[in-house]
């Protein structure tokens, strides 16, 4: 036990006082004979022994309440081990809320200048030579320091460079992430300050276990650590957010018009009227609508841009709504190319006109060129014979397409595996020259060929009846255009021949079913395979089986399965932030050096590596959302876009009553000002006051001392 006053203890003399009393009130009595004294003697040995005892009591009592008085004004208190790190150095985790939810303004600054204040107030508050680290919850490094430091003043000149607007905020990462930087800490009193505004997504009771998990290991460290809920700010529920853009395809071809579909939504109680919506490309203004939203309402909006120049593009659309300006707007990074190059290995050549098994979808994939128009295509294709096709082959292609390929060799199949998990698309037509056994054996066992080759369905009798495609409402991106009938009814073929697929066996990802025929076969199926994508068709891409060349969808049909299937040549150019970002350059760019710009505008020079027959550029530090532009040693431009998901615009915090559970379950103390933290530290770091209990305790004496005097006087007379 400790004292805050102990000067005062010098007070605890006073209780002395009624003892001194009582001595000289003794001293001043005097004996007086009376005769008639020997008829008490009786009575008054009786009841000396009671009498004595009832003194002592109450002199007791009145040297009790002096004492007491004396100890309440010294301000005792109560200490454990915990008073030992006093004043000592200490050991510091501060988990800062950097989501882009901070960025809110309820009142004239947003919540995360409260954050960044408290934080900052926390480690001017530690004692010299205490380590701390700060960890940013939503991604992002506090002075690139992934570490505790000793330098106090430069870390909180950092705190007050940090900004928020970033994704959402991860609090078992974050735990975890304390944990780790309290590893390598050196002082015995440990402590994680947890700052945020408490936004209710993100303490939702799903999370709950992984929160509890990591709370768990904290608490198993060698020194478990005291831990702190400090919530600051204030609720501002109105807010208007672009969720998201979609587009009508990934990949957009120069000349060819895109729909752009924006969908927004009102998460507050406000309606907004007369809200201005502005569509962009390369920044620059295209469009403009105003509507009006009603409160919690969803809103889908449509643009539509056509690309005059080739190369990467970024569009973009925003809404002149509130003050939380991360999620006023959504970008959307787009390749717009001349050509795309596909590669077709025909595996049935013929010296005839519409005889080989390629030339109707050569025909199909390059119109213009074929019909010798003075138009450009956008597909571009060159043609192998199966037995000429080299790995080399593949190199600047986006599509590949197996055209009644029997099998291929191993150092062909290997090629071909490589090229799809590098991003390119693979299409699968079957003919009779298929050799199904090698196809399961090999491809499907290998996961490019989405389903495994069974019996082949039809007849050639000429009475059989033909099978067709189901028209529906097709929801694949390359089938969607047949939901317009302008564009051609897949249901007007007749197919006499085709493939019947299987179950899948041992795949990881899904497979989609993207058409099927009127007897429950599927028509056409598709599946991932590493960062490419592949397709296989169920008949045959000439009129050996089908009278699919002669319809009028066949051209539309198969350059909208080549685009498809080309948008997934190039990795991902929009990102969950997070996410690396990753690109392709030719071989020769290996161990020369990309450029990339960040959001903040800051360069990064990166290294270019070699990965199979390419090279390769890759970045991983995209926790800041927002545009990254990337340019290769050639001097190609590409964009890539960090979007951080939209949870966090439902700006609803948590309530009083649960954020005290939250701190409960995870048996963590809450606080929500600066006063209220100083109080916390003050009794973990130096103990527990019992002023209030001994004030208590003084009041208790003098009643009781006030209704013994009475009660005993009473008795005695």
């Amino acid at each position: 036990m400790t004292f805050l006053n102990a000067i005062l203890l010098g007070g605890l003399g006073a209780a002395s006082i009624p003892l001194i009393i009582h001595l000289l009130h003794r001293r001043r009595l005097r004996i007086v004979k009376w005769g008639a004294m020997h008829l008490l003697e009786d009575v008054l040995k009786k009841h000396q022994r009671r009498f004595r005892l009832e003194e002592l009591l109450l002199l007791l009592l009145r040297c009790a309440i002096p004492a007491v008085l004396a100890f309440c004004l010294a301000r005792p208190v109560l200490t454990g081990a915990g008073g030992m790190f006093g004043a000592a150095k200490s050991s510091l985790a501060v988990l800062l809320d950097n989501s882009y939810s901070m960025d809110a303004r309820p009142g004239a600054a947003p919540n995360f200048d409260f954050a960044r204040e408290a934080a900052t107030k926390k480690i001017s508050a530690l004692a010299r030579g205490s380590d701390a680290a700060v960890h940013l919850m939503a991604g992002g490094t506090v002075g690139g320091l992934t570490t505790g430091t000793t330098d106090l003043d430069w870390l909180k000149e950092r705190v007050g460079e940090t900004t928020a607007g970033f994704g959402k905020a991860s609090i078992p990462d974050s735990l975890d992430a304390a944990a780790g930087r309290l590893a390598n800490m050196k002082n015995g009193f440990r402590e994680v300050v947890l700052i945020s505004d408490f936004q209710r997504i993100n303490w939702t009771a799903p999370e709950a276990a992984a929160r509890a998990r990591a709370v768990e290991a904290l608490q198993k460290s060698p020194l478990p650590p005291q831990l702190t809920l400090y919530r600051v700010g204030t609720e501002e529920r109105e807010n208007v957010a672009v969720e998201s853009l979609q587009v009508s395809r990934p990949l957009a071809g120069v000349g060819q018009p895109l729909q752009v579909r924006a969908n927004l939504k009102n998460f507050g109680e406000r309606q907004w009227e007369n809200l201005r919506v502005y569509f962009r490309v390369d920044g620059h203004e295209r469009s403009a609508v105003q509507i009006t939203l009603a409160p919690h309402e969803q809103r889908q909006l449509l643009f539509t841009h056509t690309f005059d120049k080739a190369g990467s593009h970024v569009l973009e659309v925003s809404a002149d709504a509130d003050a939380l300006k991360a999620d006023n707007s959504a970008a959307y990074s787009i390749p717009v190319v001349d050509r795309i190059p596909v590669l077709l290995i025909n595996g049935e050549p013929s010296p005839e006109p519409l005889r080989g098994e390629t030339d109707f979808l050569e025909i199909a994939l390059q119109p213009f060129g074929a019909g010798k128009v003075d138009m450009a295509d956008l597909i571009t294709t060159r043609v192998v014979d199966v037995k000429e096709f080299k790995s080399g082959d593949l190199a600047n292609v986006r599509v590949c397409v197996l055209a009644n390929v029997a099998q291929l060799y191993d150092w062909q199949e290997n090629s071909l595996l490589a090229f799809a998990r590098d991003g390119g698309g693979v299409l699968f037509f079957p003919g009779s020259r298929w050799n199904t056994n090698w196809y399961n054996g090999a491809l499907h066992k290998a996961g490019l060929l989405p389903l495994p080759v069974r019996s082949l369905g039809g007849s050639a009798s000429n009475d059989a009846p033909a099978a067709h495609i189901v028209a529906q409402s097709f929801s694949h991106p390359a089938l969607e255009l047949f939901n317009d009938p302008r564009n051609g009814k897949l249901s007007d073929a007749d197919i006499h021949f085709w493939f019947k697929f299987g179950e899948a066996v041992n795949t990881n990802d899904p497979v989609g079913v993207a058409a099927q025929l009127d007897n429950g076969d599927p028509f056409l199926v598709e599946r991932k395979y590493g960062r490419g994508l592949a397709m296989a068709c169920a008949t045959a891409c000439d009129a050996d089986w089908s009278n699919l060349p002669t319809r009028p969808f066949y051209v539309p049909l198969m350059q909208s399965l080549v685009a498809h299937l080309a948008s997934t040549v190039y990795p991902s150019r929009n990102l969950e932030v997070g996410k690396p970002i990753l690109a392709f350059t030719p071989r020769s760019d290996s161990d020369k050096t990309a450029k990339l710009t960040t959001p903040a505008g800051k360069l990064i020079e990166l290294t270019v590596t070699k990965r199979g027959d390419r090279g390769a550029v890759e970045f991983a530090d995209t926790a800041q959302p927002g545009i990254y532009t990337l340019t290769t040693p050639d001097g190609t431009i590409t964009h890539y876009v960090a979007s951080p998901p939209r949870d966090e615009s439902d700006l609803a915090l948590l309530t009083d009553d649960e954020f005290k559970s939250v701190a409960k379950e995870m048996g963590a103390a809450a606080v929500s000002s600066w006063e209220q933290y100083k109080q916390l530290d003050q009794t973990r770091r130096f103990g527990r006051e019992l002023w209030k209990p001994l004030l208590w305790s003084l009041l208790a004496l003098l009643l009781g001392e006030l209704v013994l005097q009475q009660w005993f006087g009473r008795r005695r007379g």
